[in-house]
């Protein structure tokens, strides 16, 4: 295997389309592929993108704080049903939010999800930063450094980074590898430029493909998919 430790993100149209109940084929196809991992002795974490319930830019004009704290309150929506959908399929796995709830989930302590990676429980990361301003893209690297994963996969609709959206633009141009800065000077949009500056000060390789079952359990047998951010 190229990589042995990933932290996945799985965007919101992962789990249903936009304004529309939670698919649970959806949800089951991610189950699979991280069962798949777990099989092949590959320690997995997730974080569920919210983009199918709540998309913070949409509340432009109005206050972008509480909007950043209902987007990052959204996701756990598709957290709960893939933590249930995965105690069900008899998966290890343990949620931990960026910020306190009255609830099952536990908040966010860096001793405590250390011992679950090192145990191998599937980790699901839920609430983004905790923080305004920040996307999932950002809280996916920072927990992915927390845990030292050796890759951090964008799943998402698109195979990649383009120059332009390729589902708008059918002439936008695919770039399979750039470096960190290439992204950065080029204002590409398919990842958080705040992760990716986060991830270059720490060389943390990210890898953007396209959420197809079979396509995270090629990329840690170092299947060249999508694109390579490093």
């Amino acid at each position: 295997m190229k990589y042995n430790r990933i932290l996945v993100k799985f965007s919101g149209e992962s789990f249903g389309e936009k304004g529309q109940a939670i698919d649970r084929a959806k949800v089951q196809k991610i189950i699979e592929e991280i069962k798949s991992l777990k099989k092949a002795g590959i320690k997995v974490a997730v974080i569920c993108g919210g983009g199918n319930i709540f998309r913070g830019r949409e509340a432009k004009g109005g206050d972008r704080v509480l909007a950043d704290q209902r987007g990052m309150r959204a996701t756990l929506k598709n957290v709960d049903f893939l933590f249930k959908a995965m105690i069900k399929s008899k998966l290890p796995c343990r949620v931990y939010t960026s910020f306190s709830l009255t609830s099952i989930y536990a908040k966010f302590d860096y001793l405590k999800v250390k011992r679950d990676w090192r145990a191998g429980t599937v980790l699901i990361f839920a609430g983004g930063t905790g923080h305004p301003f920040f996307s999932s893209d950002t809280s996916g690297v920072l927990r992915s450094l927390e845990l030292g994963v050796d890759v951090f996969v964008k799943a998402t609709k698109v195979d990649g980074v383009f120059s332009a959206d390729p589902l708008k633009n059918p002439r936008a141009k695919k770039f399979p590898r750039l470096s960190y800065q290439n992204f950065i000077e080029k204002n590409l949009k398919v990842i958080d430029s705040t992760a990716v500056c986060l991830a270059r000060d720490h060389q943390l390789p990210i890898r953007v493909v396209k959420w197809e079952p079979g396509n995270i359990v090629d990329v840690v047998k170092g299947k060249n998919l999508g694109s390579l951010i490093a």
